[in-house]
């Protein structure tokens, strides 16, 4: 297989990231596309190594949770960009004012329905890839590659 080729391959393999919660080191939780439908993911710590591993969990998001998930992320980008441009202060993160109880509403709504059920729990290895590793990681479009842990 040439570079091109397997470029192409890596590219076929790889699913779209959405929204990234949590980064530590690369993204920790957050919505991305495993075969082709959104799922909430969420990195394993490896309590033994003190570290983050390259395990994640994963639960498939039904379309109403991800819409509220994109609308939380709106609110949260409109909070950065404040930020960013001096329009707010860190004390009102992680809405704008006029979002806040939008915001904190979303959370409620959200957080029974990304509850892990260990049992039904997708349990894979990522490998996340970044469309710019020169820009702040918040501002980073990721693309994923999930493998199935019996492909180790």
């Amino acid at each position: 297989m040439t570079g091109e080729q397997e470029e192409q391959s890596k590219l076929l393999d790889s699913e779209e990231v959405y929204f990234v919660i949590d980064h530590w080191d690369g993204p920790r939780e957050g919505v991305a596309d495993y075969r082709g439908i959104p799922h909430y993911f969420r990195c394993v710590f490896d309590e033994k190594r003190d570290e983050w591993s390259d395990v994640f969990i994963l639960t498939p998001l039904d379309q109403d949770t991800y819409h509220l998930l994109m609308e939380s992320k709106e609110i949260w980008e409109r909070w950065q960009e404040a930020f960013e441009t001096g329009a707010t202060t860190l004390d009102s993160h992680p809405a704008l004012p006029e979002d806040a109880n939008r915001s904190k509403e979303l959370d409620e709504i959200i957080e029974p329905n990304i509850k892990i059920d260990p049992i039904t729990a997708i349990r894979v290895k990522g490998s996340f890839e970044a469309d710019d590793r020169t820009k702040l990681s918040s501002h980073r479009q990721y693309q994923v590659r999930w493998v199935p842990l019996e492909e180790e």
